[in-house]
């Protein structure tokens, strides 16, 4: 099954507002689309961060990567990747051509054998717990709302991505604790806004509540930091979601004892390829992957295929309010009562594209 076309097709897409706000935003998306001779596609997602950059994601993807895997068979995807992954010297945009197009090879490949891509991957199990994973909101008494209204949904987790000043920060997760009680976990998600003593400070208060995980408190770069966190805190301290160097950066972070629980995921790091390399090794040394959401509703699914493939992983990260994050496709992740995500059952990724929706979002075709 030879690759015959790659191409892509960039669409914008209005959020509503979050709570406390009365505005939304306006994101963009780029759905690659690799094409083949046996007259299947495939579908993966590049979606940069901040508006304004679906135009140039989409010429990476068709100048930068679509020559290197045009007249390739498509069932070689460790082939694949690795040429892909060569681009990011000096290159860092081609790692969201390298993850579209890699999942992308994954649900073609599903497709051609009549196979749910997680069983392609091993199969570990056909479902997962699932967290609520907040935006970051107006005040205290929202984040309280939220978790309650998660709780009650029977999700069994809830993080909070707070204001970046600690003080605050260890107020809103106290309030947050009393509300729901005990016996609810929940993570702090600091997105790297600490220095080293805020961030002592901060994880001692976090044990003194219970809190399942500390995540990114400090500078990701800062592996020597992190090393010294891991050492003196009991939590367990949460690193690497979005640096750079794939399973390099990993590795690199195991040899310096710079993370209890390493993140990864479909968007950041090269593929659905690239994710399970990443889950594999840290699985050797005895560490959890957590996957990180997967930056689109495709990927996301993405990314459920791969946890269902893991053992060594917790949750799976579900952004709220999720009608926000829901976009381009006919149907999406759902949470049953019991606050588990479910396996896909169709072909490849199992996913059905909203063309009307794309279509009539679209700012540019290549």
């Amino acid at each position: 099954m030879k690759i015959t076309d790659v191409k892509v097709q960039c669409y914008s897409y209005p959020t509503p507002p979050l709570r406390g706000s009365e505005f939304g935003t306006t994101e963009e998306a780029t759905l690659v689309r690799v094409q083949t001779d046996a007259g299947l596609e495939g579908y993966g997602v590049a979606r940069a961060v901040g508006g304004g950059t679906g135009r140039i994601v989409a010429d990476a993807v068709l100048r930068t990567a679509k020559p290197r895997v045009l007249g390739e068979d498509a069932f070689q995807r460790e082939r694949i990747w690795q040429r892909l992954w060569a681009l990011d010297r000096g290159n860092h945009l081609s790692i969201f051509a390298t993850s579209a197009i890699d999942v992308a090879l994954w649900d073609l490949a599903g497709k051609a054998l009549d196979a749910p891509v997680w069983k392609l991957l091993g199969g570990y199990r056909d479902r997962l717990p699932v967290y609520a994973s907040s935006a970051r909101l107006a005040n205290i008494e929202d984040y309280v709302a939220e978790a309650l209204a998660y709780r009650d949904r029977g999700f069994p987790a809830y993080k909070l991505h707070p204001f970046a000043d600690p003080l605050r920060d260890v107020e809103v997760c106290r309030a947050v604790r009393e509300a729901v009680g005990a016996d609810f976990k929940l993570m702090l998600d600091a997105s790297c806004e600490y220095d080293h003593e805020q961030a002592l400070r901060v994880g001692r208060e976090l044990e003194k509540l219970g809190f399942h995980w500390y995540e990114e408190p400090i500078n990701a770069y800062d592996l020597r930091g992190y090393a010294e966190l891991c050492r003196a805190l009991e939590i367990p301290v949460v690193a690497a979601e979005m640096v750079p160097g794939s399973i390099r950066s990993t590795a690199q972070y195991i040899a310096q004892g710079a993370g209890d629980i390493l993140r990864a995921d479909v968007y950041w790091r090269g593929g659905i390829t690239a994710l399970m390399k990443t889950a594999h090794l840290c699985e050797a040394y005895g560490i959890k992957t957590e996957p990180h959401h997967g930056g689109s509703p495709l990927m996301d699914v993405a990314t459920l295929h791969c946890a269902c493939a893991m053992k060594n992983c917790e949750f799976l990260e579900v952004l709220v309010p999720e009608e926000r994050y829901r976009f381009g496709l006919k149907r999406y992740l759902e949470v049953d009562a019991e606050g588990n995500a479910h396996a896909p059952s169709g072909a490849g990724l199992g996913v059905e594209i909203d063309w009307d929706f794309i279509d009539n979002h679209t700012t540019y075709c290549g």
